[in-house]
């Protein structure tokens, strides 16, 4: 993944307000400076997994990809809201290979930066020069449905947390709101930032279709990690051992016999989960003999949806042809 240097300059200058702290404390979550405020030299790709993804929907579409800045800075803002604010909630103290800022600040502090980024990541969709009025209302649109849209997964996520079983179809629904519904406004506003004066409704529908089934995607992806990486990163160890619900799970309460439900309820009933409990999971997991097949066509089933919706736009064979090489690169 390739850090567009003049973006990181835009990207800096939008969120370098004033001396006040809490830009500080943003520049910390994006990536360029320690908690002391000194400077990184290298940013972790991770840090522009979003923004990185509208860019390349932008240059689909356009030659100009500046342009698409005020866009991109507005959806990768919003989830470095999202995420500090789940950091906080869910008590994560490590995002991207260094302490949290909820870690590092406090709940308090967190929130409020959580809440400033998220004024930001709005603001930036206003920075830009060559919208109309329509195309404006539109980019905010859909930046306000996908964070609504983030919300209703959140709330999804935080009740199955303590529910003994998630159907598997509720927890894809969960996961296509959160965080699917990112990635479909990445590649809206990817989109939009190169056809602000001849947008068409119904292709931004599909291509908020695709992009959500692309964020699935990504999740299932990273859930099925947790089987089979050594090394998972804090942040998704993290959320299996806060019990939050994962595919393997939902899998395999629908799919075996009562005694071993029975033994993987009761793992899920301790307040935190550990490794040994992973350990058990992993096992139980891998003498089913029909989790991996049920896995990999659960991830044909949607990269075939995606192709579908791809071949169903308007758009001529060029751009279509980059949309699914693109699409199959990333997932």
């Amino acid at each position: 993944m390739n850090i567009n240097n003049d973006f990181e300059e835009y990207l800096l200058n939008l969120v370098s307000v004033n001396e006040v702290e809490l830009y500080r404390i943003i520049k910390y979550q994006l990536g360029w400076e320690d908690e002391g405020g000194n400077k990184i030299e290298n940013l972790n790709p991770k840090n522009r997994k979003f923004s990185n993804l509208a860019l390349s929907i932008s240059k689909i579409f356009g030659d100009d990809i500046s342009k698409s800045f005020p866009f991109a800075a507005s959806v990768e803002i919003l989830a470095s809201s999202w995420y500090v604010h789940g950091d906080v909630q869910s008590g994560i103290t490590d995002r991207f290979g260094r302490p949290s800022v909820w870690w590092k600040w406090g709940p308090a502090q967190s929130i409020n930066t959580g809440d400033g980024l998220h004024a930001l990541a709005r603001l930036s969709l206003l920075k830009s020069d060559s919208l109309s009025n329509e195309a404006l209302l539109k980019a905010l649109s859909i930046f306000d449905n996908s964070y609504l849209m983030l919300c209703e997964g959140e709330n999804l996520d935080i009740n199955y947390q303590e529910s003994p079983i998630v159907k598997i179809n509720e927890l894809l629904d969960m996961m296509e709101k959160r965080p699917g519904s990112l990635y479909g406004c990445c590649f809206q506003l990817g989109y939009l930032s190169m056809n602000s004066n001849s947008f068409n409704d119904n292709d931004l529908g599909k291509l908020n279709k695709i992009g959500t089934l692309f964020g699935l995607l990504e999740e299932l992806q990273e859930q099925n990690s947790i089987l089979i990486e050594e090394n998972l990163e804090p942040e998704v160890f993290h959320r299996f051992a806060s019990k939050k619900k994962n595919i393997f799970t939902s899998f395999i309460l629908e799919d075996s016999d009562p005694s071993i439900k029975r033994a993987i309820g009761e793992i899920y009933f301790k307040r935190v989960l550990e490794e040994p409990d992973l350990d058990i999971i992993k096992k139980t997991i891998s003498e089913n003999k029909n989790y991996l097949d049920f896995y990999n066509k659960l991830i044909n089933k949607f990269k075939n949806e995606i192709e579908n919706l791809i071949n169903n736009l308007e758009f001529d064979k060029e751009i279509k042809s980059k949309l699914k090489i693109l699409s199959s690169n990333e997932t």
